[in-house]
């Protein structure tokens, strides 16, 4: 079948080195409806703000919390960029991946140091060569290196004078399940009550992306249910045809970005890649991209099912990733939804077991009147 849209990626692509074509793909993020429903609801929160110091993003592994997160601080900064041309200690948001504890005590000081690298690297990257004294003075002695020897308090202390001078709005945490990885409700209250506490005194919104685990703080206390929030960022589902019209449309988008010499009609296949992605954009990307990889070291002219089938993921692994995904949602259903309406308006269903294969035509294959016009 011959393709009729528009490629989307420079045709020099074409003339450069498998690592550059692979890089090119990797670089490349799709926009598509859960992603900017999230999206909009994060920056409704940070934009018009209330009483809310922490919020939740939860979702199942590779639906696109970290390309989330990455989005909206671009958003933010970009559009700070006028204030922050007047005031060069200016920083809006600043975020940080979470750190596993080891042998399950959480190192506070450790968290405070690495809040401190985040801040001072998007600071250096500011400067510029009219820079004042006075702030290079300031940058060099609140730096992370010179706190590393001091007591954790006093590390607190200058994490939360930092983020008051650089006027910070919000700080994301990804992988935040990590920071709650203790055992016992009681000291999970801890940890959730000492990150309230910094959301209060610096007046800094929290935003913690991460698993279904991050419900468990949904009831630790009335305190900590009033003063943060939940945004649900789930897959997408074999059973609903808006769900199904929007994933044809992310992996058309996909598909015109791959850089080969033909492009491969991947969309006729999209019930294969819906069933073998769990609906999950981010798995989806993460398997196109390692068939691409084996297509270029072989200097395929397309992405044909041989370089597809290689790169599934395991049974094993697609039904690990099922499973916590339809436990999270069946969660997010029970003890959310109800109060806090979901991103989709349908129940949460049992996906398909459709085990179908690249090239064999299933009898619900047929078009149904979805638009796959990419604007």
């Amino acid at each position: 079948m011959a393709i009729k849209y528009k490629r989307l990626f420079p045709q020099a692509l074409l003339t450069q080195s498998s690592t550059e074509r692979l890089n090119y793909f990797q670089g490349i993020t799709i926009g598509h409806l859960r992603l900017k429903q999230a999206l909009d609801i994060l920056l409704m929160n940070l934009q018009q703000p209330t009483d809310i110091c922490v919020l939740f993003v939860v979702g199942p592994a590779g639906v696109g919390k970290t390309t989330l997160r990455l989005r909206t601080e671009k958003l933010l900064m970009e559009g700070a960029l006028a204030s922050m041309n007047s005031n060069i200690c200016q920083i809006p948001v600043a975020g940080i991946e979470a750190i596993a504890n080891e042998a399950g005590k959480f190192n506070y000081k450790d968290y405070y140091l690495r809040v401190l690298e985040s801040l001072e690297k998007i600071s250096l990257n500011s400067i510029t060569t009219n820079s004042t004294s006075n702030y290079q003075k300031y940058a060099n002695t609140l730096s992370a290196t010179y706190f590393a020897s001091k007591s954790s308090d006093t590390v607190r202390r200058a994490l939360e004078q930092s983020m008051r001078h650089h006027q910070l709005t919000a700080l994301m945490i990804d992988e935040a399940q990590h920071l709650l990885m203790v055992a016992g409700g009681k000291q999970m209250l801890h940890q959730m009550n000492w990150i309230k506490s910094i959301a209060n005194v610096t007046g800094v919104v929290h935003i913690l992306f991460g698993t279904y685990d991050l419900l468990n703080c949904c009831h630790l206390s009335g305190q900590v249910s009033r003063r943060s929030d939940d945004i649900h960022l789930p897959r997408y589902s074999t059973d609903n045809k808006e769900d199904i019209a929007e994933f044809m449309r992310v992996l058309r988008t996909f598909q015109a970005h791959l850089p080969m010499v033909e492009e491969p009609c991947l969309v006729e296949q999209y019930e294969y890649f819906l069933d073998y992605s769990v609906g999950s954009v981010g798995l989806l990307k993460t398997w196109l991209t390692k068939a691409l990889r084996n297509a270029l070291a072989e200097n395929a002219t397309t992405l044909n099912a041989k370089y597809i089938q290689q790169n599934e993921y395991s049974k094993a692994r697609r039904q690990q990733i099922q499973q916590e995904a339809q436990a999270g949602e069946k969660r997010w259903q029970n003890e959310v939804a109800s109060v806090t309406p979901s991103l989709t308006n349908e129940e949460v269903k049992q996906p398909s077991q459709t085990k179908g294969r690249v090239g064999k035509r299933l009898a619900k294959r047929d078009p149904v009147g979805i638009n796959l016009d990419v604007s």
